[in-house]
């Protein structure tokens, strides 16, 4: 039988945060002895092979008066009785849960119920493949929302139907094959009207697909954008960032708020993309926020002599303090090497760190060290 203490025998009666990882079910019946009726925090590990009644019963011990935060990982809900103990404890919680995190596929009754709570403000699930049909009340007070899911037309009809949107923080994984699932996901949101209010979009495809020009013109409408991440995975070779010197361009002048920028995975070997000198002067420019970018550009176009004359001007102002360029290639020569110092300091003139698996840029890295500390001695010309 497991001991239910009263209030005056709680091991810690002023707790009201927890974070159990379960590696054994044994533990289970010490579990009520922290969680006092004041817990408002709680995020609990299951084991992967927990028998769904250990699971249960670790469920039913959260309480839910002033519950708040709830994370569970390896929740698991194929059978009903975890589901049913769920949608209880969301149900009897509901008028105070603010963040939920629920990891595995969910029964499509959870996530009914997950669209009705009041004031939700944070989200994070992992959808089915079959079309969610929205109640009458949607995500009324949801700010940041985390979903994974393998096709499009089972969600992201939902976000239309958000009464007031207050959404800012959107986090996508996507499981699918579909080559058009940006396009998709991008147009949909400027459907639902978010365009006011998102200030962070985080997008990763789990399988290898390409990230184009088309792919994220939409974004161009998402003007509040402060951080925008665009995942591609390059592999046997083949770089996976298909953009241009008309669309980096555009989108610099677009979302002059950006904080934090990456387009693509880390920077390959392949130095064969579009990208040159001309869209990174075009983030510096407009950009001047921006603190870290990974992008893949030609390498090869910053040793150029043209980029030696094109920094012949004022250096920019963009506060850019950690530059990702993975492992693109860059000339041996000295001199070359050089010309891309110059460039850099001229673009980020604040740049602290160069993200780097090689290809020359830790000399690259070097030379910018010296010239900051040099400019903290000597004060440097505004002219290269």
């Amino acid at each position: 039988m497991m001991y239910t203490p009263t209030p005056d025998h709680y091991l810690f009666p002023r707790l009201r945060s927890i974070d159990w990882a379960m590696d054994k079910w044994e533990v289970l019946p010490f579990l009520r002895l922290f969680l006092n009726p004041e817990m408002i925090k709680f995020r609990v590990g299951f084991p992967d092979n927990t028998p769904h009644p250990f699971r249960v019963a670790a469920m039913s011990t959260i309480p839910a008066e002033n519950l708040t935060e709830l994370v569970l990982d390896r929740s698991n809900m194929r059978d009903d009785l975890t589901r049913d103990v769920l949608i209880k404890l969301l149900d009897e919680a509901s008028d105070v849960l603010r963040s939920v995190s629920l990891d595995g596929e969910l029964p499509m009754a959870v996530i009914e119920k997950l669209l009705q709570l009041p004031d939700l403000r944070r989200l994070n699930i992992q959808l089915p493949g079959t079309r969610i049909s929205p109640p009458e009340v949607v995500f009324p007070s949801l700010e940041t929302l985390g979903v994974s899911y393998r096709e499009a037309g089972s969600w992201l009809h939902l976000l239309q139907n958000i009464p007031n949107p207050a959404l800012r923080e959107l986090h996508v994984v996507f499981s699918g094959s579909s080559p058009e699932y940006l396009q998709t996901l991008f147009s949909s949101l400027l459907d639902a009207n978010i365009v006011k209010t998102l200030a962070s979009l985080k997008c990763s495809p789990e399988n290898k697909i390409p990230l184009t020009s088309a792919d994220i013109r939409p974004l161009l409408y998402f003007r509040r954008l402060t951080i925008l991440e665009l995942n591609a995975t390059c592999s046997d070779g083949q770089c996976a960032s298909k953009l241009d010197d008309l669309i980096i361009p555009e989108l610099a002048m677009a979302l002059p708020h950006l904080t934090s920028l990456i387009l693509g995975d880390t920077p390959c070997k392949a130095s064969t993309s579009d990208p040159t000198f001309t869209s990174l002067v075009a983030l510096s420019t407009n950009c001047v926020n921006l603190d870290y970018l990974r992008l893949h550009f030609n390498t090869s176009d910053l040793a150029s002599r043209d980029t030696h004359t094109n920094t012949r001007t004022r250096a920019s102002k963009c506060k850019l303090r950690t530059l990702c360029v993975g492992s693109q290639p860059l000339p041996s020569d000295p001199n070359d090497i050089l010309l891309v110092t110059f460039a850099i300091i001229y673009m980020f003139p604040h740049l602290e760190t160069i993200v780097t698996d090689g290809g020359g840029w830790e000399q690259v890295e070097r030379n910018v060290e010296l010239s900051r500390k040099a400019s903290g001695i000597v004060s440097l010309p505004t002219v290269i």
